[in-house]
């Protein structure tokens, strides 16, 4: 007898161990938010919560900065925004960190005020890479110069060795997801001695593709020299008064992991050129 209560004591201690690992949690709900868009004027945004939890939300903070300018109400799954005063930047949206809890989940989403005119978002490009058909690694910086804003960094063409055929160029991002994009930057070298910035590329087309694989023509700009300036200046060459970048609207709202940048004629007859950076923007 005293042994099978030991044997009995023994598999309850086992069960206590080994009966629970740490992936066996009890499954608990999801919940997830969506950013809130205020127009730069104030109102207000109703967001509704995906979620499989019964339980309610309930606000359990919004960061200090964000307190002073917004306010945040709940009614069932929808999630209710108000900001009651404009905007005062007319240059710079500002965003709000709200975190909730519904069950067990606690998370947070941001509340984001456009400025006035605002219609696209910059993503974040420190995670992104790229590659292309060739580059003169050692001027201007190579690929990784694509993601940076400092224009003195830059891709430039190979031409040494000299290429055979000069073009096209072709330059590959890879934004390492899926992302909803309705505009690009291309951004034009910058020499700091004189304040020139360098329309080397003339005709870019761009692509878009999911895997990498299969693109699909969404934009393009052609900038060619000469060029008339808003003050009526010809330019025909490197200038201070050439656009720092290059702004292209897609032609329809793109979702894509790649972007694929082809430069088919340049400002010159080398078909050397240059790109100082690659921005991507969704839409607000």
């Amino acid at each position: 007898m005293k042994r099978t209560y030991k044997y009995i004591l023994l598999a309850i201690a086992l069960m206590a161990v080994y009966g629970c690992k740490d992936t066996d949690h009890p499954y608990v709900g999801y919940i997830i938010i969506q950013r809130a868009v205020i127009e730069a004027s104030g109102g207000s945004a109703t967001i509704t919560a995906d979620t499989d939890i019964s339980e309610p939300i309930r606000i359990i903070a919004i960061d200090e900065a964000g307190a002073e300018w917004c306010s945040v109400s709940v009614s069932g799954k929808n999630i209710t925004v108000t900001v009651a005063q404009a905007n005062p930047s007319r240059e710079n949206f500002r965003t709000a960190t709200v975190t909730v809890r519904c069950g067990y989940r606690v998370l947070e989403f941001t509340v984001l005020q456009k400025f006035e005119g605002q219609r696209y978002l910059e993503y974040d490009w420190t995670l992104w890479s790229a590659t292309g058909s060739d580059v003169q690694a050692s001027d201007g910086g190579g690929y990784p110069s694509l993601f940076k804003d400092d224009r003195t960094n830059f891709w430039h063409s190979q031409y040494s060795p000299a290429l055979t055929e000069p073009l096209p160029h072709q330059i590959v991002v890879d934004m390492k997801k899926e992302l909803s994009v309705a505009m690009v930057r291309i951004g034009r070298r910058y020499y700091a001695a004189n304040g020139n910035n360098y329309p080397t590329v003339k005709t870019m087309e761009i692509y878009a593709s999911i895997d990498d694989e299969n693109y699909t023509r969404v934009g393009g700009f052609t900038f060619s020299l000469p060029w008339t300036a808003p003050d009526g200046t010809v330019i025909n060459g490197n200038s201070p008064l050439i656009p720092p970048y290059e702004e292209v609207t897609l032609t329809e709202k793109t979702t894509a992991r790649y972007i694929k940048l082809l430069i088919t004629e340049t400002n010159n007859t080398t078909g050397a050129c240059q790109v100082s950076y690659f921005k991507a923007y969704e839409p607000l």
